[in-house]
């Protein structure tokens, strides 16, 4: 930042250019952490420095509306929902010694009215829906959130924690966002809402004779929502397609370390794991290692397989034309040789790529540009086809709730298969923003491939075109958000109307609009 500072003085610009928000910030889900910071929110009483010090947190309000169908993701605890929801936050931070206590609840209410989900009766065939079930009977990921209105509270961005030197212990629920990746995190995102954990963390980076560290090592519990997925009752020659799954408690641990080398300050590598796994069939102390195929590995064809994904990052800041190029990349291999990945390294593979840049002028605005591609589809012909449990992101074999938490994913908000591709042009000044984000999505390419590829029916890509309209306004204490979105889907849920003897015929088009108005407010 200080080369940044200097570069535009020497432009002649009078002030310091500073990306404050980001793709993953969009949502004012997460909250700043307030340790030892007096000037993020305001104070209840002025006391001396060994007293408890109390501070308001602001108040944020999320209004939103969704015209046909559900879409959106890095939301924390709303729901993917048609109609209204609402989401509230209000809460109080409180800092003692070496204790640190956030109260910060969140209530959520969704109409969650009913919309097309995919169906037989459209164009799909019994095969068609069992293929689909093939992949979903592997995940929780519902298309719907039950039948009713969704109303939920919880104790949403709260935490207890100890600070010792430069370490700090907590239990929270906060949400935790992992890697550079500002749209889709591929381990850990705010896609679901936060869940219950302990974590140990780095307070500022570890000084050494190579460069600085990070890290955090995190273990806890996720929620089984216990919801299904469309058409639950169909059957196939006589037999469910649905296999309801046990309500067994799921465990969640992982690490992540992060080097700045000390002769590339601007360079941060990381590497990142998350393991997940029934706590019925943890048996072994190695199981709650947060580590795992260093010290044990973990057999590949074993009934009671975890979920098991490991990714690399990579973040690196030219401060000269104040850009950022990052990357995550990473494998849901739970066992394999280096013989292997030198061989396949597309096995199990997923990415995402981004860049941020930065265009300053001589007035008292800057103009940002963003950009991010995304994939989680299956790369190879064996993975795309094999016989046994698809071997897709975020699915399980034995854990079949998969890598989610109350019916939503803990990563990469593209779900399993999918792909996304994103760009957003923003203008800036000091906390306001305007801009216009474009996406397009792909949804569940492996489910695509495996129902349809093999009849040579290339023309069911489910996919999203969605423009977005964004104004960040900050008015004394207030700061609203309102978006304004309109989404193109082609073939919605893989859906064609053919018809006579034609071939290349439009299929199941749909055009909605989605508002959205955030607000929040400096208690």
């Amino acid at each position: 930042m200080q080369k940044i500072k200097i570069l535009i003085a020497c432009l002649g610009i009078s002030f310091a250019v500073k990306a404050q928000s980001d793709f993953k910030q969009d949502s004012y889900i997460l909250t700043k952490n307030l340790w030892k910071d007096t000037s993020a929110s305001t104070n209840i009483k002025i006391t001396p420095k060994d007293s408890i010090q109390l501070r308001w947190l602001p108040l944020l309000n999320k209004l939103q509306y969704v015209q046909d169908h559900p879409y959106n993701w890095n939301d924390g605890a709303m729901v993917p929902a048609k109609g209204w929801q609402q989401l509230l936050r209000v809460g109080l931070h409180a800092q003692w010694k070496f204790i640190e206590i956030q109260i910060a609840p969140e209530m959520v209410l969704a109409q969650n009215q009913l919309f097309d989900e995919l169906t037989i009766e459209i164009d799909n065939s019994p095969v068609t829906i069992r293929d689909y079930y093939r992949f979903y009977n592997f995940i929780e990921l519902p298309e719907r959130m039950g039948n009713a209105s969704y109303n939920r509270l919880s104790w949403g961005q709260s935490y207890i924690k100890l600070h010792y030197k430069n370490w700090k212990i907590g239990l929270s629920n906060e949400n935790k966002w992992w890697g550079p990746a500002q749209r889709n995190a591929l381990l850990l995102s705010n896609t679901a809402a936060g869940f219950p954990h302990i974590s140990i963390a780095t307070e500022k980076p570890i000084e050494s004779k190579i460069g600085k560290f990070n890290v955090e090592v995190i273990a806890g519990k996720v929620i089984n929502g216990g919801w299904a997925p469309p058409n639950s009752y169909a059957a196939f020659r006589g037999n469910a397609l649905y296999n309801p799954k046990e309500d067994k408690q799921r465990i969640i641990n992982g690490f992540n370390l992060s080097y700045q080398p000390k002769w590339t300050q601007n360079l941060t590598l990381g590497v990142e794991q998350m393991y997940m796994q029934y706590e019925k069939d943890m048996l072994l102390w190695q199981d709650y290692l947060p580590i795992k195929n260093v010290i044990s590995r973990i057999p590949d064809d074993g009934p009671k397989k975890p979920i098991l994904m490991t990714a690399f990052y990579v973040n690196y800041n030219l401060p000269e034309v104040q850009t950022t190029i990052y990357g995550e990349f990473g494998w849901n291999l739970p066992n394999t040789t280096f013989r292997n990945w030198f061989v396949q390294p597309d096995k199990g593979y997923a990415s995402t790529w981004g860049i941020k840049k930065i265009f300053p002028s001589k007035h008292q605005y800057y103009w940002e540009l963003l950009g991010e591609l995304t994939q989680v589809q299956l790369l190879t012909v064996a993975d795309q086809f094999t016989t046994g449990v698809p071997p897709s992101w975020y699915l399980g074999s034995n854990v079949r709730q998969g890598y989610t938490h109350d019916g939503q994913l803990l990563g990469a908000g593209v779900g399993p298969g999918g792909s996304s591709q994103t760009v957003e042009f923003n203008w800036r000044k000091n906390k306001n923003r305007i801009g216009i984000t474009t996406e397009r999505r792909i949804h569940n390419a492996d489910y695509y491939q495996y129902a349809f590829v093999g009849s040579h029916d290339f023309r069911r890509f489910y996919t999203d075109f969605i423009t977005t309209l964004k104004i960040d306004w900050q008015f004394n204490k207030y700061q609203i958000g309102p978006r304004l979105s309109y989404m193109q889907t082609n073939n919605y849920e893989w859906n064609l109307f053919q018809t006579g003897n034609f071939y290349f015929i439009p299929g199941q088009d749909k055009q909605q609009f989605m508002l959205q108005f955030n607000l929040s407010y400096a208690l």
